[in-house]
This record gives structure tokens, C-alpha cells and sequence, in this order.
């Protein structure tokens, strides 16, 4: 039996239990602070705790966005990797 054989062998093998499967989802998280840095940083930790709570991995900020009001607001978006719930 050849490695590339018994490599595609496992892998259908992992599809089909289910193990393999994960879907890519997207959270968001606010920040609010009267420094831009520290409303930034809010705002990625949210995020983040949103996309843990979902027993997920986050991957990657996709978009952030600061806002001067009153108080400097802040939005980070962020790719999260959830395990998929068949």
C-alpha cells in the first residue's frame, strides 16, 4: 500500500467521522474609552471572548473601525473557527 494511498485513505476516513469538520463564522465586539488605544484593545478582547464562548479559535481581525464621540468607540470584526454541530 503506497503513503499517498493510505494519506487519502485517513483523511476520508476523519471526513466521514466528523472530526475534520469546522465552519468559519464571524464575531464582532464594541469598545468605549476616552483613549483610542484602550478602546481599540476593548473592543479586539471582546471579540475574541465572543468567538471562545462559541468554543471557537479566532483566526484573524478582518475589519476595526475608532469613532470619536464623547468617548472614542471602537468595533473590531473578527474570523472565528467554530467546530460545525452535525
Amino acid at each position: 500500500m503506497s503513503k499517498t494511498f493510505s494519506g487519502i485513505a485517513m483523511a476520508l476516513a476523519l471526513f466521514a467521522s466528523g472530526t475534520a469538520l469546522a465552519a468559519i463564522t464571524h464575531v464582532s465586539g464594541t469598545g468605549i474609552s476616552y483613549d483610542p488605544g484602550i478602546a481599540l484593545e476593548a473592543a479586539r478582547a471582546d471579540a475574541v471572548a465572543q468567538c471562545t464562548a462559541q468554543g471557537g479559535e479566532p483566526i484573524e481581525e478582518v475589519y476595526n473601525h475608532l469613532t470619536r464621540a464623547n468617548q472614542w468607540i471602537a468595533s473590531s470584526i473578527w474570523s472565528c473557527e467554530v467546530p460545525d454541530a452535525r
